[in-house]
């Protein structure tokens, strides 16, 4: 037959009646299968964890018995003897721990949200780290008509927005080189005007100073508060409003190419006309008359007079007189045959 040792045993109210187990005698409790280990003095539990419903739990008398809720109120719950209470060592869910959220710190890749920010759950601020705009005023902002989603055909400010047709008529114009360019104020002003209107547009003329500096022949267009700038390719053209002249852009310089338009009529020494490019005044030199590169000079001779006043017939007021009552005519006044 198999030998056996058995240890002290008995239930757990005998237990209480023997009183200690002498220093490291062993004892089993049948009833609630704990094991205890005397020291003389006092028995302490060494065996395994108490367990059943909350109901079914001891009194709380010996310090450092665990008790664990298998089942009903608390399941899942566990429980250390103090030797006076049964105090709650576990948590299963956020309202089983003390403090709060605020408790927890920022880490190195997630952090809080300030609760001031949240409206029933959702964050209602954004921020690049400078700027921060609720969500109102995100929405006030894409809502507004007069900043987004507003075609205007016509308009040419920064914020219209043109039509997919409005958009291919201009690329269209472009690509046949007809498309229509604004006009400039002034093309020799070298300072930028201290309060110029919205696209206000200048060319810009060397030694220019201020912000032109540098941008010499270039096209300053004025547009929401700042001078944005142009560089003109060749045939470029753009009418100067001060001078009343049309410029265009040579790959160097800009240089005149029309005016106000004019009809000139050839006759009386002119020949050319119309809108041509160059109009020629015809002089006769001879009997007289010298013409130089920028002068007519008529020499006096034969009872013809050259002086500050003009060209004059010589009038004696006798043979030769003005005929005053006929525009000054000239006419035969005596004729004298003379003397022998």
């Amino acid at each position: 037959m198999a030998q056996a040792i058995r240890i002290k045993r008995g239930t757990k109210a005998e237990l209480g009646t023997y009183g200690a187990l002498q220093a490291g005698e062993m004892g089993f409790c049948t009833d609630t299968k704990e094991i205890y280990i005397g020291d003389g003095t006092t028995n302490s539990m060494v065996g395994r964890v108490l367990s059943g419903t909350e109901a079914s739990r001891p009194v709380a008398a010996s310090v450092g018995r665990l008790y664990y809720v298998t089942s009903g109120t608390n399941a899942g719950y566990l429980y250390f003897d103090s030797g006076s209470a049964w105090v709650r060592i576990n948590a299963q869910s956020l309202t089983d721990l003390t403090g709060t959220i605020d408790n927890v710190a920022d880490g190195t890749t997630y952090a809080k949200v300030l609760k001031a920010d949240i409206s029933s759950g959702h964050v209602n601020k954004v921020s690049d780290g400078t700027n921060v705009k609720t969500a109102a005023e995100i929405k006030t902002h894409i809502d507004d008509a007069t900043k987004h989603r507003v075609i205007n055909d016509i308009g040419t400010a920064v914020t219209d927005i043109w039509s997919a047709q409005k958009i291919k008529n201009e690329i269209e114009l472009a690509k046949h080189n007809i498309e229509p360019q604004a006009s400039v104020k002034d093309q020799h002003l070298t300072t930028p005007p201290v309060s110029p209107a919205e696209a206000d547009r200048y060319i810009i003329p060397a030694a220019a100073t201020g912000v032109w500096s540098g941008k010499t022949n270039q096209i300053a267009e004025y547009q929401s508060a700042a001078w944005v700038y142009y560089t003109p390719a060749v045939g470029w053209t753009a009418y100067v409003d001060d001078e009343s002249k049309i410029y265009s852009w040579n790959g160097t310089a800009w240089v005149r190419t029309g005016g106000a338009l004019q009809t000139i009529t050839a006759g009386a020494g002119l020949t050319g006309g119309g809108q041509a490019d160059s109009v020629t005044l015809n002089v006769g030199a001879g009997n007289g008359i010298t013409v130089a590169a920028d002068s007519i000079a008529v020499t006096a001779s034969k009872g013809i007079t050259v002086d500050a006043s003009g060209v004059a017939v010589n009038i004696d007021a006798d043979s030769i007189v003005y005929d005053t009552a006929n525009s000054n005519r000239l006419m035969i006044g005596t004729i004298d045959g003379g003397t022998f």
